[in-house]
């Protein structure tokens, strides 16, 4: 079994200027002369972790890591105006020039995985090959799974379902994105950071198999809260713009490009099924399922099979 590599700290912290209004907090590790890999986050706006760059060989790789429009370091903090998924992809092209990097790997998992094939599609001569975990393909019937009473995770977890539920008029629940959405946007900024709680401790209560009992101290704190769901659900009422089933209908364009699938059995945020449907329409990509987990990366089968994918793709590519 693997574990993460150890923690290391940035050689290099520095912001890319991507427009008028948006500034990227872009972070480097590892080794200046590897394997370049850009690390997206999951979220929206959830914001980096250096504890990704524990998934590569700092000897091996060079680890460039950024906080997306919106989140984490990158300013202004919370803004949703000029922050779709088009301009997320270009803002990886941008990062990609800014550092000279003719080709990298692309890693990422959740919607990061989703903004990981979005990119390729866009730019696939630009990657060697992907690293996804769970990949969210954002979808009705995924946002369905996650949000929706008849979703399956509210089947599962009702009692924490009706925690999720309860910021949202009687009239809204059966659309929780779209009452979430008018509910940030109109609502004063106790009931806004009270609703940004429930649906962050929601989300990230979701992740693991078995629940965290520190779920709403982990995930409940309010400004950290407050910015991944105003912006989850500024890009959910829009479904992630793009398209109904864009992600499946566009996967031949990746089909020269070598992937590797993670994908926790049972993973009540991003649906199994999605991963399968990529595998069979992808010759190239290579679908591992991992017993006994869920959605979160911190899951230790999801760990081993995460770094044993970097490690061969240093294999391959070093």
């Amino acid at each position: 079994m693997h574990n993460l590599y150890p923690a290391i700290k940035p050689y290099s912290e520095t912001f890319v200027n991507v427009s008028l209004l948006h500034t990227l907090s872009v972070s480097q590790s590892g080794n200046p002369e590897g394997i370049p890999v850009i690390v997206l986050h999951g979220g929206p706006g959830g914001g980096r972790s250096q504890r990704l760059s524990q998934f590569f060989d700092p000897a091996r790789y060079r680890i460039i890591l950024f906080d997306q429009r919106g989140c984490g370091k990158s300013l202004p903090y919370g803004e949703l105006a000029e922050n779709n998924t088009e301009q997320l992809v270009e803002d990886i092209e941008k990062v990609r020039k800014r550092f000279g990097i003719d080709k990298w790997l692309v890693f990422g998992g959740s919607w990061g995985a989703q903004l990981a094939l979005r990119y390729g599609f866009s730019y696939p001569q630009h990657i060697h090959a992907f690293v996804l975990r769970s990949p969210f393909l954002g979808r009705r019937q995924d946002l369905e799974w996650r949000f929706f009473p008849q979703g399956g995770a509210a089947q599962v977890y009702p009692d924490h379902y009706r925690d999720f539920s309860h910021p949202l008029a009687v009239e809204d629940r059966s659309d929780p994105i779209e009452g979430y959405r008018r509910l940030f946007s109109e609502a004063n900024e106790f009931e806004q950071l009270s609703a940004a709680r429930q649906w962050s401790i929601w989300k990230g209560g979701l992740s693991h198999l078995l629940p965290l009992h520190d779920a709403k101290h982990r995930f409940g704190q309010t400004q950290q809260a407050l910015a991944l769901a105003k912006i989850e659900s500024h890009f959910y009422s829009h479904h992630c713009f793009m398209p109904e089933n864009f992600i499946v209908d566009n996967i031949d364009k990746l089909a020269a490009i070598a992937a590797v699938l993670v994908h926790g059995r049972y993973d009540m945020v991003c649906k199994l099924e999605g991963s399968q449907l990529l595998a069979e329409k992808w010759d190239n990509c290579q679908l591992q399922i991992v017993p006994g987990a869920g959605h979160s990366s911190g899951e230790p089968g999801v760990i081993d099979a995460l770094i044993q994918a970097t490690d061969k793709m240093a294999d391959w590519l070093y």
